[in-house]
């Protein structure tokens, strides 16, 4: 017995040689080393993803799983037409807010083609007429993963925007350096601010450890003299000690509070302009994805930035 191992990137065949001795099977590219007679019939195997659930199935077993998958995909391919058939006709009355959720749903299916895309668009902007879908991220980047005829299609439709986004991309670049200018000093002063407070807070919990310390070698000596000064020192001791607890958990909690403002500072949309600049690059990102320059924008984003 001879087991052949062909290559994934060749074609690969089988022959079924029949011979009187009994039907022998070999590899079809393999030379010809025998001279009787005999009948050749030479088929294909479909170069297929391996399924493990197919594995250890006898012939019948596996006749009817592919049969079962094979019914599966047709009432899938069913259902799919059908959402389609009636979005288009719900379209087509310019019905487009119930014809959206039925495109949306058709295009779950891993088979969905152009049809879904273009008419989903269609319905989400009311025939192009309403261009707010297209500044929403997420479906922004699913058309960017969209079929090219589909892309094309929407892009064409949309291509008023690019203008659009040129503009937005002009007044980014304008508010932009302000914008982060003004970040940049109230990070310098908010880090500042943070180091004051926690500078006097770390000072304060020193000298409260260092008075504990005080009054408990005080309060060690009450019991070994006659002298009221331990008794004295115990209580002053005790007392600056809760007193400079006190203040350091005041400087503690403006400390948290000046590290609460460095977080903050850091999201643009702390601001009103940096709100805005948000917006903008919100916007910039989305047209991007639309007409497929996401990664050129981004590096125009970076450079703006430095």
């Amino acid at each position: 017995m001879e087991e052949r191992i062909v290559d994934k990137d060749d074609e690969r065949l089988i022959r079924i040689r029949r011979t009187k001795d009994g039907v022998d099977a070999e590899d079809a590219l393999a030379d010809e080393g025998e001279e009787e007679q005999t009948e050749d019939v030479v088929f294909e195997i479909p170069d297929e993803e391996f399924d493990e659930d197919l594995v250890g199935l006898t012939p019948s077993q596996l006749q009817r799983e592919l049969e079962r998958r094979k019914k599966a995909e047709e009432a899938e391919k069913a259902e799919y037409e059908k959402l389609v058939s009636a979005a288009d006709a719900l379209a087509a009355e310019e019905k487009y807010a119930e014809a959206e959720p039925l495109y949306a749903q058709a295009a779950c299916y891993s088979f969905a083609d152009e049809r879904t895309v273009t008419g989903l668009w269609t319905a989400r902007t009311k025939n192009f007429t309403d261009f707010a879908p297209f500044y929403v991220a997420e479906y922004a980047e699913a058309l960017s993963e969209a079929d090219d005829k589909s892309k094309a299609f929407v892009r064409e439709k949309a291509a008023s925007l690019k203008e659009e986004r040129a503009r937005l991309a002009e007044e980014e670049r304008a508010l932009a350096p302000s914008v982060l200018e003004k970040q940049e000093e109230r990070r310098r002063a908010f880090a500042e601010n943070k180091k004051y407070y926690f500078v006097r807070a770390l000072a304060l919990v020193g000298g409260m450890l260092l008075c504990m310390i005080a009054c408990a070698v005080s309060a060690n000596y009450i019991v070994r003299t006659q002298s009221i000064a331990p008794v004295v020192c115990t209580a002053g001791f005790g007392g600056v000690s809760f007193i400079l607890f006190v203040s350091a958990l005041v400087f503690l909690r403006k400390w948290s509070l000046a590290q609460r403002l460095c977080r903050i500072n850091e999201a643009l949309s702390s601001t009103e302009d940096g709100a805005k600049l948000e917006t903008l690059r919100g916007k910039i990102a989305c047209l991007d994805w639309v007409f497929g320059d996401a990664e050129v924008s981004a590096e125009e984003t970076e450079a703006s930035e430095e």
